[in-house]
């Protein structure tokens, strides 16, 4: 069903750019449809804590006319903690998940998103990112991931190169940053260089320590075996 009719909209001599469409049909439960023939947007938003997943199924972007819209997806504050891919993502110029519990993006969903124009995946609780990205060659037209607890350990080396290929389409690149291991806390991502990432200040630091007192000991043990040496040839003498 269709709260106004579009079509008519020159009729009642309403201005196109104040005129909007709400649709209920297929609309998710608890969230509002709207379509402006204007743009030709077509968003979908639910209130925080409305969702637990993308929906499966949205209105018709194309209905009703004009024709061509693209779905804006506002679902900031969401429950969901997996990320899928949906058919509609092709149709989709933006998506915002932002400050929802999203714990993993599945891969068909980060080459599916590929296609959105827009999307926000910030203040999740994403802490790996997976290779895919980089070997698939994933790219984005426009992406946040800032405010995600995400892991610099070793196995992760391969993230700061691949959000440098990203360039300006990264949102707030310096942001992007670390929430572990301890050393690299708040380091931005974007500033590691190969060697950052497998190596352990504290670590070495005790290794040195520990080196500089295995030093002392030879070097005292080498004295006093020299002192005894030094005995045995005096006594030996007289």
């Amino acid at each position: 069903m269709t709260l106004c009719s579009c079509q008519y909209f020159q009729l009642y001599n309403v201005p196109l750019d104040r005129l909007v469409c709400e649709v209920t049909e297929l609309c998710p439960e608890g969230c509002s449809c709207i379509k402006r023939p204007h743009n030709r947007s077509f968003e979908v938003s639910c209130p925080p804590a409305t969702l637990n997943s993308l929906p499966y199924h949205l209105p018709n972007p194309n209905k009703p006319a004009p024709k061509r819209g693209r779905f804006e997806l506002r679902f900031a504050g969401s429950s969901m903690k997996y990320l899928e891919s949906r058919d509609y993502f092709v149709n989709t110029s933006r998506l915002d998940v932002s400050r929802s519990q999203i714990e993993t993006v599945t891969d068909e969903a980060w080459r599916a998103l590929q296609s959105v124009d827009q999307v926000d995946l910030s203040g999740n609780h994403l802490v790996t990112l997976p290779r895919l990205l980089q070997r698939g060659n994933i790219t984005f037209v426009w992406i946040a991931l800032h405010n995600n607890p995400l892991s610099c350990e070793c196995d992760q080396s391969w993230l700061a190169e691949w959000l440098r290929s990203l360039g300006s389409t990264v949102h707030q690149p310096d942001s992007v940053k670390c929430n572990s291991p301890e050393w690299l806390q708040n380091r931005s991502i974007v500033s590691l260089q190969p060697g950052d990432y497998c190596r352990n200040p504290s670590l070495e630091r005790a290794l040195n320590a520990l080196k500089v007192r295995v030093d002392r000991i030879a070097l005292l043990v080498q004295i006093i075996f020299f002192i005894y040496l030094l005995t045995i040839l005096l006594i030996l003498h007289f």
